[in-house]
């Protein structure tokens, strides 16, 4: 049987299905305030007969920072895929992130250990990597480096693979994935898929940075067949494609067919944002839209490879403009 930690994330959600379709018996650890009609919302986008396999989940409620549920949950559990995490560019949540991304991570990995876990896969990130210098592209020996430059959440997942790497040296067999920007069909409110949703409200201005972009449906693939081969205690950067924010947007814009973003956003009108932000947080509690953090990223432009893992696996990426219109299509479906 297999375990999986963050079902109603998008990763999650997507892994959720590949998994069932490929006849697998999956049980998803959750808490007990999770939604699990987002990942219905997933599985809708492959088909009606998907819903078939979402009632074959079997859930169960859980929290990674308690360590009965989490043994509990591990009961007759040969694989586990981790892909349970807080994302956020809020500093404030810098405390709870290291809580859940890495105690969570630590505790997960010391039960593996112990029950003898055949495989254990974790997601991470590109936000652990090196910074790039000079433009050059980061790659799987592309380190972190000490500063102030990163985010909250950035090391809060470093360190969180640092639990698995250490996990590794006491016996467990571990893949890590690092995904760049991931995209397609999710809940439009949160994480990624509400870039769709920003861009079809209407975005006036871009940034003149740039990142790297992947499809969800190549991070499960790239997870489901690292762990059904013999490659253990590896790391793989998942990246289709290599973008601007400028050309991502306009292509995004053009597959909901709404007015592309026109307006370059320069450094200082960036650095007014997120500090207008900050104040509305701090006056009225609101989240904010845009943080030092977010703005220092928008603002940089760094490419990633992700051709390592066609060495170990047979892979290829999903061209990213097949990742962009379906998942354009499927929001204005959903609407």
């Amino acid at each position: 049987m297999i375990l999986v930690t963050g079902g109603t994330g998008l990763v999650g959600a997507h892994l959720l299905y590949h998994l069932l379709q490929g006849g697998g018996q999956v049980r998803v650890l959750k808490r007990a305030s999770s939604n699990i009609e987002k990942t219905r919302f997933v599985f809708n986008f492959y088909g009606p007969t998907a819903q078939g396999l979402f009632e074959k989940i079997e859930w169960v409620n859980g929290d990674l920072l308690d360590y009965e549920s989490l043994e509990s949950a591990l009961m007759d559990i040969e694989v586990v895929y981790h892909t349970g995490a807080l994302v956020s560019f809020n500093p404030s949540l810098k405390n709870e992130m290291m809580d859940v991304n890495e105690e969570g991570t630590a505790n997960l990995v010391n039960l593996c250990v112990e029950k003898k876990i055949r495989k254990f896969c974790f997601v991470s990130s590109v936000a652990t990597l090196g910074n790039s210098k000079n433009g050059e592209m980061i790659d799987e020996f592309s380190y972190w480096q000490g500063g102030r430059d990163h985010s909250a959440y950035s090391m809060s997942k470093f360190r969180a693979e640092m639990q698995v790497w250490r996990a590794t040296k006491e016996g467990l067999n571990a893949v890590i994935v690092n995904p760049s920007v991931v995209i397609g069909p999710g809940d439009w409110g949160q994480g990624s898929p509400k870039i769709i949703k920003t861009v079809y409200k209407g975005l006036r201005f871009y940034t003149p940075g740039g990142t790297g972009f992947v499809d969800v449906r190549d991070v499960v693939a790239a997870m489901i067949k690292l762990v059904e081969s013999p490659v253990k205690n590896e790391r793989f950067i998942l990246n289709g494609a290599n973008l601007s924010y400028q050309s991502f947007f306009t292509q995004v814009a053009n597959g909901l067919q709404v007015k592309l973003p026109r307006f370059k956003a320069n450094k200082r009108l960036v650095a007014l944002a997120w500090r207008f932000e900050k104040l509305r947080n701090i006056l009225f509690g609101a989240e904010p839209l845009i943080t030092k953090d977010s703005a220092r990223t928008s603002l940089k432009t760094t490419k990633y490879s992700g051709s390592l893992i066609s060495k170990f696996v047979a892979f290829e990426y999903t061209p990213i403009e097949d990742t962009i219109n379906d998942t354009t299509q499927y929001f204005l479906k959903t609407q």
